[in-house]
């Protein structure tokens, strides 16, 4: 099984959090069951929601309002799109977590095109689960290191046409914001880019607030889309240093 996209933390937090509200649904009952079972044995996790339908689960995030959703997910096609976006239609607060035995790239691809934050293997530990729901809860992107060194591998090679870069836009961007962009495409969450370039987590939030506009991206996902459809994994910044 390949590492996560992130570093290891400890399995009891020590720090106060804030109860995450989450719904978990898989067309298999058991799955449901297990899953409920051991994510509510977490103090900082409420599951408000199990269901095992997808009309259930369009009824239930309309109702419960959950803040994750555990979505166990493995229709092909455009129809993992449309299920995406039906749940955003009835929740559109609610953060993504596909759950999945889809090991294909494109598959992957397309939950994060269509709003998911993160996409899990239903192989992983236990514990995975619980820390990726904290990962995207907190507003970061959660996909394993062997997709995402997958991800930026293939959109490196592919031959197919690039829309013209927004060299305007590029150009503005500051060594030290380079740096953060290359660190998100590798996985990074924000403490962990503090740490690399020694500098506070509000000075990383800082840098992000400014890339943001610059780019004109939203958020996370559309910021790391973005660096991949233009190639800023690559960006020289630098050297690491305090600023």
């Amino acid at each position: 099984m390949s590492s996560p996209a992130y570093v290891s933390e400890s399995f009891a937090s020590n720090e106060k959090e804030a109860v995450i509200q989450l719904a978990i649904a898989d067309d298999c009952p058991l799955l449901v069951f297990g899953m409920q079972r051991f994510l509510a044995s977490f103090q900082d996790i409420s599951v408000v929601a199990e269901c095992v339908r997808f009309p259930d689960l369009l009824a239930q995030a309309a109702l419960k309002r959950p803040e994750i959703i555990l979505f166990g997910c493995e229709v092909t096609g455009g129809q993992l799109a449309q299920q995406l976006r039906a749940i955003a239609e009835h929740h559109p607060e609610a953060k993504i977590i596909v759950f999945t035995g889809n090991q294909s790239l494109e598959y992957h691809e397309e939950a994060l095109r269509n709003g998911a934050r993160g996409v899990l293997l239903k192989h992983c530990a236990p514990e995975q689960i619980a820390k990726s729901v904290r990962k995207v809860y907190r507003g970061d992107l959660c996909f394993e290191r062997a997709l995402t060194d997958r991800m930026l591998s293939t959109f490196v090679r592919r031959k197919q046409p690039e829309p013209p870069p927004e060299t305007a836009r590029i150009s503005s961007l500051t060594g030290r914001e380079k740096q953060i962009i290359r660190q998100i495409c590798e996985g990074m969450r924000n403490k962990e880019i503090a740490y690399n370039l020694r500098i506070s987590n509000a000075t990383v939030a800082n840098h992000l607030t400014a890339i943001y506009r610059k780019l004109i991206v939203g958020d996370r996902t559309e910021l790391l889309l973005y660096a991949h459809r233009n190639r800023l994994h690559s960006l020289e910044g630098m050297p690491n240093h305090h600023g």
